[in-house]
């Protein structure tokens, strides 16, 4: 049974006394890379035959392995006209901005060689210890040593791993570590959940319990996120992603996050808002990623109307403020769990504008929003329990009965069910009235 896979990827430093050495088999494998892109795009070669193209210039300079490595290089670049060593580097040089041997140097400083677990790991650029030896493919059996340095936090599985090295000036290199590891294996658990609202200034964390009742928030919070560069804004998205998994891992919990759809073609204000502000994206990617790669079991859920039910139940309820209170439906919203319709439903009284004659207005405990018929009609339909609705005048939603044993789900509709595998289908309405099977989008890993 093939078991899957994770890459991890190590960063760190190496330094040479004399780089010269190395700095001539960067530049004679990155030439050999754009011999073997020319023999993919302009010959029509594969395979095979693009080693042999390459090998009839470069093979007494690089030995076979340098070759075959420059080639996939090469395999990976699949559009047309490409420019290596950057297209920054390439528009700088015609502004003359950096001169053409600079450019020349920038696209030429980079060395890479891919792992062989039957070659004691790499059998061109060899890790041991804190030392990093590259083999010179000119003369048989010699090395050259650098000092490595890579930070304590990466575990480096040193049975299979490729290297890439790129010259950053006085004998240094970036070097960048990468292996594969088994995949972990997460273990479901129906104990809760742990909801997360993602805003500009951070991410609210809430969690509950198997019941949907609130067990403990707190707001993972950074102002560098609105105010900082590029870099700090980066680093800050990476450390509140570490803290929500943490937290998700002591606690046990799977954790569940809106589904936002950046590419959507409808826009209103809020979407504009977040689709131009990086963050939401990033936090969200980041929170993703982390979970994959640590075993914690993530949900997507519709983000439809989580800041409006939250607002009108829980603000007040739970003195929480409005991204904890939207966290808090989130949460609840991933484990099947609709809410009840506990506020009264109004016809607007002063019409000031046309916009607010087909308005209706919802009254929670102490807070009150306005909703068009439409927008009413499909959070009844989708995210509330049916139950009777105080109006005015005419009654919207019709009386049925609910069950006050459980006071979730209503008598005689299932709200919803798990297949065999775990994964949690609701049944919903159409706009037609029927019950319909919808399964929850679930990132589940195994």
């Amino acid at each position: 049974m093939k078991t899957d896979k994770v890459r991890r990827v190590a960063h760190g430093q190496v330094w040479f006394s004399n780089p010269e050495p190395i700095l001539d088999l960067c530049q004679l494998q990155c030439s050999a890379t754009r011999s073997a892109y020319q023999a993919i795009h302009k010959h029509s070669l594969k395979g095979n035959d693009v080693k042999k193209y390459v090998k009839k210039n470069y093979m007494q300079a690089l030995n076979q392995r340098y070759v075959s490595d420059a080639s996939s290089i090469a395999s990976g670049v699949n559009q047309d006209n490409s420019i290596f060593g950057g297209k920054r580097a390439w528009k700088l040089m015609n502004n003359s901005v950096i001169s053409k041997e600079e450019w020349e140097s920038r696209r030429n400083h980079s060395l890479y060689s891919r792992g062989d677990g039957t070659k004691n790991g790499n059998p061109n650029i060899r890790i041991e210890d804190n030392i990093l030896k590259v083999n010179v493919p000119t003369e048989r059996g010699k090395w050259i040593e650098g000092k490595l340095h890579i930070p304590n936090k990466f575990d480096l599985n040193l049975e299979c791993y490729d290297v890439r090295l790129k010259y950053v000036g006085d004998g240094k290199f970036k070097v960048m570590v990468t292996w594969e590891e088994d995949k972990p294996v997460v273990v479901t658990n129906r104990n809760g959940s742990i909801g997360i609202d993602i805003n500009p200034d951070g991410v609210a964390v809430v969690e509950v319990n198997e019941h949907g009742n609130l067990l403990h928030h707190h707001y993972e919070k950074s102002d560098r996120l609105t105010y900082g560069n590029n870099c700090q804004r980066l680093q800050d998205v990476r450390e509140i992603a570490n803290r929500v998994i943490k937290y998700a891992l002591n606690t046990g919990k799977q954790i569940i996050i809106e589904d936002l759809k950046f590419t959507q073609t409808k826009k209103y204000k809020k979407f504009n808002r977040m689709s131009h502000n990086f963050i939401y994206r990033k936090l969200s990617e980041a929170i993703e990623r982390k979970a994959y790669l640590s075993g914690v079991k993530l949900v997507k859920v519709n983000p439809a109307f989580t800041s409006i039910l939250g607002l009108l139940k829980y603000n007040d309820m739970y003195s929480l403020n409005r991204h904890t209170s939207a966290a808090l439906v989130i949460a609840r919203r991933g484990i099947g769990i609709k809410e009840k319709q506990t506020f009264l439903v109004k016809e607007k009284t002063d019409k000031k504008e046309k916009s607010d004659k087909d308005k209706l207005n919802l009254e929670g405990r102490s807070s009150s929003i306005d909703l068009t018929r439409k927008a009413w009609s499909w959070m009844q339909e989708g995210f509330l329990l049916p139950k009777s609705a105080t109006l005015t005048e005419s009654c919207l939603v019709p009386e049925m009965a609910y069950n006050t044993s459980t006071g979730e789900v209503p008598v005689g509709e299932p709200v919803g069910t798990t297949d065999h595998y775990g994964n949690y289908e609701k049944l919903i309405r159409s706009k037609k009235g029927d019950l319909q099977n919808k399964e929850c989008k679930i990132f589940q890993v195994l």
